[in-house]
């Protein structure tokens, strides 16, 4: 089989159903789709069903691509996720909102949630509102001058022992564990579009909401407004 990878797998999972879909690269099409009802609430059977899906699916994916799959991205519906809000305020006396000032309210906002989100790890950080001289603003431009600045920052967890049993049942397929996303922020975000979950996925990986601060590793090139910030945190 060959090893260069020119598409991306998606596995959807809900307590009614799982989906896995795999995705070329370039254009997106649909290379293979598999779905299968459960209508469960019993956790460690949740899980049994996605290792069963997993043993149907892996196996027919890379003879259908002839292929490895070497990587899933997941997309959970699930209640277990937590979200977390903080308001975080800097005074700038007439000074310019620079990188430094972002870099300083999105660290003070990520060790201020250190204390409630033990055991959980950051899933999304969004910025929700930028208050400049207390007027609401859905975006940002780095420069603008004011007298005071914060922002209203969510956090969207998940545990790190749910996380830890999704890896426990890819690596029993030579799977590594790509993204995780949660499915009610991709649709909520996405509520007037007409695209796929999985697309809406995608969209959302590679940085469609500009406020949503992506945590990246410290080899990644490209360094936007925040992700040179969270280098910090990787």
């Amino acid at each position: 089989m060959r090893n260069d990878i020119d598409f991306e797998t998606y596995l959807f999972i809900s307590p009614q159903k799982i989906i896995i879909s795999v995705n070329d690269i370039i254009n997106f099409k649909t290379l293979y789709i598999s779905e299968t009802l459960i209508n469960i609430d019993n956790e460690e059977l949740y899980y049994e069903k996605v290792d069963r899906f997993l043993d149907e699916n892996i196996f027919l994916i890379e003879k259908t691509l002839k292929k490895f799959v070497r990587k899933i991205s997941l997309i959970i519906e699930s209640k277990n996720f937590f979200s977390l809000f903080i308001s975080i305020k800097n005074k700038n006396h007439s000074e310019s909102i620079s990188q430094k000032t972002m870099d300083y309210l999105l660290n003070e906002a990520k060790s201020l949630s250190q204390e409630t989100i033990k055991r959980k790890k950051i899933i999304h950080m969004i910025i929700d509102n930028y208050i400049i001289d207390n007027k609401n603003y859905q975006s940002l431009e780095l420069g603008e001058k004011c007298n005071s600045f914060s922002l209203d920052i969510r956090f969207i967890c998940l545990s790190e022992d749910t996380i830890q049993n999704f890896e426990i049942i890819l690596r029993k397929y030579q799977v590594s564990l790509g993204q995780i996303v949660n499915a009610e922020y991709v649709r909520n975000f996405f509520e007037n579009d007409d695209f796929d979950i999985f697309n809406k996925t995608n969209k959302i990986i590679n940085g469609c909401n500009e406020n949503e601060v992506k945590i990246v590793s410290k080899t990644y090139g490209k360094k936007g407004i925040f992700e040179r910030f969270f280098n910090l945190f990787s």
